[in-house]
C-alpha cells in the first residue's frame, strides 16, 4: 500500500489551512498545493480548483487538531524568520527543509539573503523536482543527514559563511532525530555569527517516555511510527532554558500550544479557534552577543 510521507502529510495541512475561509486564520503558505506531488491522486485533489475546497472541509472535520497547529507553526516560524532578516540576518538555513516554500513565497522578507535548504539526498531531489512549480527562486540544494554528515562542512561547501548573521529554521525535525543528532546540529549553531536565531518545534519528553499521557499525541506517534519515521526526541515541559544552556545559546521564547493557540488563533470576535495538538512547543533560540 503507498503511504504518504510525513513531508507530504504535512504540506497537505499547510494546503488545507490555507483554504480555509476565516481570513485570519489561514494558513500563509499559498504554495503549499502546488509543491504536493499528483500521487496519491485522493490527496492531489486538493491541487484541482473544483474539488480542493471539499477536500479541505474534509480534512478540517478530520485532522482538525493538525491543521491547526500547522497553521501556528507556520505563522510562528514565518514570523522569526522576519524579524530576523529584518534585525540583519544575512543568510536562511531551512534544515530538513521538506517541502518548504519560504524561499519562493516570502522573496520580500528574505531580500537578497542566500537561502540554504538541507534535507536527506533523497527528499532533496524531490523537493526541486517540485519546486519548478513554483515561482523562480535562487535556493542553494544542499544533501546531508543531520545524524551523519558533517553539517558545517556541507554548508561551507555550499557557499555559506559561517561569520555572517544568520536565522535557521528547523521544523517538524527534532522529533525524528536521536540524541547525537540534536546535539550536534545545536553544537554548530551554537559557534556562528552572535545575534543569529534558530527557531525548533519540539514534542514533550514525558509524551514520548510515556509518562504523561496524551490521547492525541499516541494517535500521532503511532501514525508517524506506522511509517517507519518514529519519534525519539523531546525536551522536557519548562526545560528548554536549561536545554540551551548547555550550548550557551540564549532562550527567546519557549512558546506551549495554549498560549500559540491564543496569539494565532483568536478570531476578530476574540473566540479562539481550536482544537490544537498540545503536547510539545515552540523554541527561539540565538546565539549570544556577549
Amino acid at each position: 500500500m503507498f503511504k504518504i510521507s510525513t513531508a507530504e502529510s504535512v504540506t497537505l495541512l499547510r494546503a488545507a489551512g490555507a483554504l480555509q475561509p476565516e481570513r485570519e486564520l489561514r494558513n500563509p503558505d499559498l504554495y503549499a498545493s502546488r509543491i504536493l506531488p499528483w500521487w496519491p491522486p485522493l490527496r492531489a485533489s486538493i491541487k484541482i480548483p473544483g474539488l480542493r475546497h471539499v477536500v479541505s472541509r474534509s480534512i478540517r472535520r478530520k485532522w482538525a487538531a493538525g491543521l491547526w497547529y500547522e497553521v501556528v507553526r507556520t505563522k510562528y516560524m514565518d514570523g522569526v524568520l522576519s524579524a530576523s532578516t529584518a534585525a540583519g540576518a544575512t543568510q536562511v538555513v531551512l534544515l530538513g527543509a521538506g517541502f518548504d516554500t519560504r524561499a519562493h513565497r516570502m522573496r520580500k522578507e528574505i531580500g537578497t539573503a542566500p537561502v540554504f535548504e538541507v534535507d536527506q539526498p533523497r527528499m532533496s531531489a524531490r523537493k526541486q523536482e517540485r519546486a519548478r512549480a513554483l515561482p523562480e527562486s535562487s535556493v542553494r540544494y544542499l544533501a546531508a543527514d543531520l545524524e551523519k554528515d558533517d553539517l558545517a562542512e556541507v554548508l561551507r561547501n555550499g557557499g555559506f559563511d559561517p561569520s555572517a548573521k544568520t536565522v535557521v529554521l528547523w521544523s517538524g525535525v527534532t522529533p525524528y532525530l536521536r540524541q547525537e543528532g540534536v546535539d550536534t546540529t545545536l553544537r554548530w549553531f551554537a559557534q556562528q555569527a552572535p545575534g543569529s536565531s534558530l527557531v525548533f518545534d519540539y514534542c514533550w519528553q514525558e509524551v514520548l517516555d510515556g509518562t504523561t499521557e496524551i490521547p492525541e499525541a499516541q494517535t500521532v506517534l503511532q501514525d508517524v511510527a506506522s511509517r517507519g519515521e518514529p519519534w525519539r526526541w523531546g525536551i522536557r515541559r519548562g526545560r528548554a532554558n536549561e536545554l540551551l544552556a548547555t550550548y550557551r545559546l540564549d532562550l527567546v521564547e519557549d512558546l506551549e500550544g495554549t498560549e500559540a493557540q491564543h496569539r494565532y488563533l483568536t478570531r476578530a470576535d476574540r473566540s479562539v479557534q481550536g482544537p490544537i495538538w498540545f503536547f510539545g512547543g515552540f523554541v527561539h533560540a540565538q546565539v549570544s552577543d556577549s
